[in-house]
């Protein structure tokens, strides 16, 4: 045999080896990251399915939703992307590998939810298909161009959905509470304002009035739901369904501020418990709050005594 033949034979020996030790490690369970991407290079985010697409964008260090329209999103669900999502572990093999397995997981594209990660280029990161389990601690998922399915060791379905009010800002007003110069109401049984003076609030409905103690449950109610109002939902587009119903409100609020501003909101019944509530003049966006906020407003002034 030649010195040539054996450098050849030697070299081949040698690729066996290293193909035998790469299928080896192949083959031993490890736990990785399922997610690839950079957070730090993270710009936009796409979450989808077969019904709706959010796209959020990252402008001037906040994250906002702009499409299918632009609106503030709740922080605390986008910082669970970086921090219970991106990080999800996994097992370097999978549960799948047929075509056959994505109805039992829900990881078609019909089925799932896909989420996309791109840079300040608009170029793709990472992206996977999210799937639904049965378990409540793990999710199904495989990347769009491969049939691997993986299993990921937490649940986070409820993290990556298309549902846009589940990601909207639920707080559409924040006032400093010392800001307040006067609150009017009107509603079905009452008609009054209530406004500070010195220690305490003033409270006047035209038939009555008295000072009101700071302390006082009702007023407290009323401020702390002004302050920062929050809402339980919204309703976009349909100002018109609603027109009618907002010309003869159930409830009237007029707020007045020291620094010169002032909001009102109009608010009527929609169905069962829900109210439908438009701030100032807004006809693109308005918002649902329940009974029991509403219910907050229409007092008499024996409930301010």
């Amino acid at each position: 045999m030649s010195k040539k033949q054996i450098i050849y034979i030697t070299i081949l020996i040698a690729l066996v080896i290293v193909f035998l030790i790469t299928k080896i490690n192949n083959n031993v369970e490890k736990r990785i990251n399922f997610f690839q991407a950079d957070s730090a290079k993270i710009r936009t985010i796409e979450i989808s399915n077969i019904k709706d697409t959010l796209r959020f964008s990252k402008k001037n260090d906040e994250w906002i939703l702009i499409y299918p329209f632009e609106n503030p999103i709740n922080t605390f669900q986008m910082k669970k992307i970086f921090t219970e999502v991106l990080p999800v572990k996994t097992s370097n093999l999978p549960i799948s590998e047929s075509e056959s397995s994505f109805d039992t997981y829900k990881v078609t594209n019909s089925q799932g939810t896909c989420i996309r990660f791109f840079d300040e280029n608009d170029n793709v990161l990472d992206e996977a298909i999210i799937g639904k389990s049965s378990s409540s601690k793990t999710t199904p998922a495989r990347r769009p161009n491969e049939n691997k399915i993986y299993k990921l060791e937490d649940n986070i379905n409820y993290i990556i959905t298309a549902e846009s009010d589940n990601w909207r800002e639920k707080t559409i007003l924040e006032i400093e509470k010392n800001n307040i110069s006067k609150i009017s109401v009107i509603c079905d049984i009452n008609a009054y304002e209530i406004a500070p003076s010195d220690s305490f609030w003033y409270y006047t409905d035209g038939k009555s009035s008295l000072g009101v103690d700071i302390n006082n449950k009702t007023l407290q109610d009323i401020i702390s739901s002004i302050s920062k109002l929050t809402v339980n939902g919204f309703v976009d587009n349909n100002y018109e369904d609603y027109k009618e119903k907002l010309s003869s409100p159930n409830l009237e609020i007029g707020i007045e501020l020291f620094d010169g501003s002032s909001h009102y909101i109009r608010i009527a019944l929609d169905k069962d418990s829900k109210y439908v509530l438009q701030f100032d003049t807004e006809e693109s966006h308005m918002y649902l709050v329940y009974n029991n906020w509403v219910e907050k407003f229409i007092k008499e002034a024996i409930d301010f005594k």
